[in-house]
């Protein structure tokens, strides 16, 4: 039995494979994306016959059956799958703005490159002066599917121009599945000096979504306001960070990896496990007060098991330490886990 099918990859069992997600075969239609050599008047359905845009991509793709978008980096940031107004358009005329709008249930965007921070399978604005008034939306990403698999790429959303509410990743869908993505918000000065801007906003009741070695955040522009690099909200339940990593620089004591900005902003649990909550101390950032905020009767818990976090004075405020719990050592009211310099 034939187990490779080369030049189009590799495939088991006549199933093509996707590295980055174990090596799990999916069944449906794979649609390549290759931003630097693609057209978007190409099928998509091999490396040959790319295309070049990430929105042509769902376009093409049928919720429910598996399909594939395999996203193809080149090692440069000129491999960027761009996202902006224009090409959105040429897609569906109707659209108003450069956000990509992920909505189709059980259809999954997979990165080919190396596995590492920052990858070069990467999304991001176009290149050179192009501001978020010209794209059209704070909201840069947002799912609303579910049953989704997001792997092996990473996401810059810096303007030349920011502003307000500047959110990188939205997903209000829940059930999804996301392996070594970095998300990449506030990358210019206006969104990071915005109160309302996340790198990753988690909303809606469904909730159960899974985080596995993801980097949420930036460490190369300087936030200097009190925003918040994940915001929990909308009663969202049971979500999972497993070995991930949290990064902030800021000039701004009020600065949060992690809010749950009203009542009743989460449900049930949420687990960080095998997390690093680093803010860049050594590289001239503030300290933090604390890493995480929570509003009185969030309804619902944080487990911090087994993380470590760099640059805050205590894991969280008031509220959040009603609502937190910590192992990893002896317990100590609000400071367990918190790294030490060894004398």
């Amino acid at each position: 039995m034939t187990l490779t099918n080369f030049p189009n990859g590799a495939s088991s069992f006549g199933v093509p494979m996707v590295g980055g997600i174990g090596g799990v075969p999916l069944t449906g239609t794979y649609f390549w994306v290759d931003p630097a050599n693609g057209n978007d008047g190409n099928t998509g359905l091999s490396p040959q016959e790319a295309l070049s845009t990430l929105y042509m991509a769902h376009a093409k793709m049928t919720a429910g059956k598996n399909d594939v978008c395999v996203l193809v980096g080149n090692g440069a940031a000129s491999g960027s799958a761009r996202l902006s107004t224009a090409l959105a358009q040429s897609v569906d005329s109707a659209v108003t703005a450069g956000t990509l709008v992920w909505s189709k249930n059980a259809c999954h965007l997979i990165g080919e490159t190396a596995p590492t921070v920052a990858s070069r399978a990467r999304i991001a604005p176009p290149s050179g002066t192009y501001t978020q008034a010209t794209f059209g939306s704070g909201d840069f990403v947002t799912v609303s599917a579910q049953g989704c698999i997001f792997a092996n790429f990473s996401l810059f959303n810096g303007f030349s121009t920011g502003g307000t509410n500047q959110i990188c990743w939205t997903d209000s869908g829940g059930r999804n599945s996301y392996y070594g993505v970095q998300f990449g918000g506030m990358g210019d000065a206006a969104s990071a000096q915005n109160a309302g801007s996340r790198s990753l906003l988690i909303t809606g009741t469904t909730g159960e979504n899974s985080f596995h070695e993801c980097t949420f955040g930036l460490d190369t522009v300087t936030r200097t306001t009190t925003n918040a690099t994940l915001e929990l909200a909308g009663g969202s339940p049971r979500n999972t960070f497993r070995n991930c990593t949290f990064v902030a620089m800021t000039s701004n004591a009020g600065v949060l990896h992690i809010k749950t900005g009203a009542a009743s902003a989460i449900d049930r649990w949420q687990l960080f496990a095998d997390c690093a909550f680093i803010n860049a101390i050594q590289s001239t950032s503030t300290q933090m007060t604390v890493a995480i905020s929570m509003a009185a009767s969030a309804g619902g818990m944080l487990l911090i098991q087994r993380c470590t976090s760099i640059g805050s004075t205590k894991w969280g405020d008031a509220g959040a330490l009603a609502q937190i719990y910590v192992d990893g050592g002896p317990p100590t009211a609000g400071t367990t886990g918190l790294a030490i310099t060894p004398t």
